[in-house]
């Protein structure tokens, strides 16, 4: 090689040599400086790094804290507007319970350039030195406070949901309720609603969340002009022979009744009608005013001609049809007519006149006949009395015959008098003394008349107007102490009865048709006789001294049995057996003692 080549070749490495020394030499210088820098951000917020407008670059955490919590204030501009159609509210973030969580945001700012690999933190760190990093901030929220502030306007917004009325004030003027919708805010949606928004700082509005219930009816026009028309005016109840009946329009009014009601289509209508309680009550109060009690007529059986002659025509009862009549006065009260003639309905008698041929009494089937010779004024009056309850009547076929029933009340009212009567082992005078005369004469007419006999009780002693024969008595004390057969014939039996004044006979008839039976009597049988005892004598200072007057006579005790014998076509088909047993009877005198 030439001289000069090889100083050339010497002078060009020297000089790369110095190079690469210089270079190692910087590189080295480098690393040593990023590792000094590295070591001493390892604690420390990169440069550059804002939380929100708060620099805290270069800070320690703690000092970043502290600088965080000293210098950031939430911006005005970015407070979030709570909005519901017209209405707003601003929000004040403090209102909900809003803190700056400066630990946390301070954790967020010292990640930048902090994590990653080596090559990653170096990019980042060099482009936020270049650039700067914006960190957003972080909040904390009292839930406490939210709600608090939340109520508070939700008491401005909430309302009950409401279906459309009608009211009605004491002018009885009618005026419709509107409808109205529901509206409940929902405050923790909403709540939480605004805690998304104030942690993004976003300001601007948020809906505020309202839950909407729409109301079922809306529409009470219909209604409200029935309601009108029923307080329009009294309704006028009518009936022949009576005043009318008023309902006010006040009455109405406590009568309405309002339901809601869901047609087929789906839509609530508002139905109105009246309490039909009420109006049945007072239906019934005037039924009770113009009932009329049908009037059976009364016969006399005439033997000549062997027909029924009536003797008082019967007379068609009266009666409401309550529930046509509830009907009608609600039909009237939403009607322009408002007088309402009511609706009475004819009630046929039991037995009326034109009847008579249908009753089958065409002939006598017994008779029964006592005396009542002797008998006091007052005894007579209450044979009379008591016979006149039963002529006239009609036994319908199958029914059994309850002389108590048809008897009634023995009252002085009705007529009675006091006489004497058999109680216990003694007389004594009481009101209808002398009905047994009546019960005894029917009992005799029914055992003639060949009819089952099904309740007959005997006197405790023999009565002498009973007799004869003995044994053809029945005495009668309500209600324990009953006369009772049973019309078996097949057609209505007539009672006929006749007081011979003159005679001093009472007679009962009976009348219909006979099923062709006859009547036989075996007896009367006597047996066990039993002497009455000596006389008896009672002190009455209500005579003179030295006069006597006897008030009972002495009859002996007796046992007496008579059967009845019933034939068809000649042939025995009944045999009946009627007994009594009848104490003895001693003869008592009264003996003044009045001085």
């Amino acid at each position: 090689m030439p001289p000069d080549q090889a100083r050339w070749t010497d002078n060009r490495l020297t000089r790369q040599a110095i190079l690469a020394f210089l270079a190692v030499t910087v590189i080295a210088a480098g690393v040593a400086t990023l590792a000094i820098v590295e070591l001493w951000l390892a604690d420390r917020v990169l440069p550059g790094v804002y939380v929100w407008d708060v620099d805290v670059g270069g800070l320690t955490r703690q000092e970043a804290v502290a600088r965080l919590e000293a210098s950031f204030h939430y911006p005005a501009d970015r407070h979030p507007i709570l909005r519901d159609g017209d209405r707003t509210w601003p929000v004040d973030p403090a209102e909900l319970g809003t803190r700056l969580d400066a630990a946390s945001s301070v954790e967020a700012a010292l990640a930048i350039g902090h994590r990653g690999g080596p090559v990653a933190r170096l990019a980042e760190q060099f482009d936020t030195l270049l650039h700067s990093r914006l960190v957003a901030p972080a909040f904390t929220f009292d839930a406490n406070s939210g709600a608090l502030f939340l109520s508070q306007i939700a008491r401005q917004v909430n309302q009950p949901l409401r279906n459309a009325g009608l009211a009605l004030d004491e002018e009885l003027r009618v005026t419709a309720i509107s409808a109205q919708v529901g509206r409940e805010v929902d405050e923790e949606a909403t709540r939480q609603a605004l805690v998304r928004r104030i942690s993004e700082m976003g300001g601007g509005e948020v809906a505020l969340i309202v839950h909407e219930s729409a109301p079922l009816l809306t529409d009470v026009s219909a209604a409200q002009a029935q309601v009108q028309q029923i307080l329009s005016g009294p309704v006028l109840l009518t009936a022949p022979g009576h005043e009318p009946w008023t309902i006010e329009p006040a009455t109405l009014a406590a009568w309405l009744v309002l339901r809601p009601v869901t047609g087929e289509d789906g839509q609530v209508t508002l139905s109105v009608s009246l309490d039909p309680g009420p109006m049945n009550h007072l239906a019934q109060e005037i039924a009770a005013q113009v009932a009329r009690a049908p009037v059976d007529a009364r016969f006399r059986f005439d033997e000549a001609g062997g027909s029924l002659v009536p003797v008082v025509e019967s007379v068609p009862g009266q009666t409401l049809d309550v529930t046509a009549t509830v009907t009608l006065i609600e039909k009237a009260a939403g009607s322009e007519q408002r007088t309402v003639p009511l609706p009475l309905v004819q009630v046929r008698p039991t037995i009326a006149t034109e009847d008579a041929p249908l009753l089958g009494i065409v002939e006598l089937l017994g008779e029964g006949v006592t005396s009542f010779a002797g008998s006091s004024a007052s005894r007579v009056q209450n044979i009379i009395v008591g016979a006149s309850q039963f002529d006239g009547l009609l036994i319908p076929p199958g029914e059994t015959f309850s002389f108590n029933h048809y008897l009634g009340e023995v009252t002085a009212e009705k007529g009675y008098e006091e006489s004497i009567i058999i109680w216990g082992n003694t007389t004594r005078a009481d009101v209808g003394g002398g009905l047994c005369q009546v019960s005894s004469t029917a009992f005799r007419a029914a055992f003639w008349s060949g009819l089952p006999i099904v309740e007959r009780w005997p006197h405790a002693f023999r009565v002498s107007y009973y007799e004869p024969p003995k044994g053809l008595d029945a005495t009668i004390y309500s209600p324990d102490v009953d006369l009772k057969w049973v019309n078996d014939t097949g057609h209505y039996i007539l009672i006929q009865t006749y007081v011979d004044r003159a005679g001093q006979t009472l007679t009962f008839r009976y009348y219909g048709t006979n099923p062709g039976r006859t009547v036989e009597m075996e007896g009367p049988f006597e047996s066990n006789p039993v002497p009455h005892g000596p006389p008896i004598y009672r002190e009455d200072p209500t005579l003179p001294k030295g006069q006597t007057r006897q008030i009972e006579w002495a009859r002996d005790g007796l046992d007496v049995t008579v059967y009845r014998l019933i034939k068809q076509n000649g042939v025995e088909v009944r045999r009946d057996t009627f007994f009594s047993r009848y104490r003895p009877w001693q003869a008592v005198y009264l003996v003044g003692t009045k001085e």
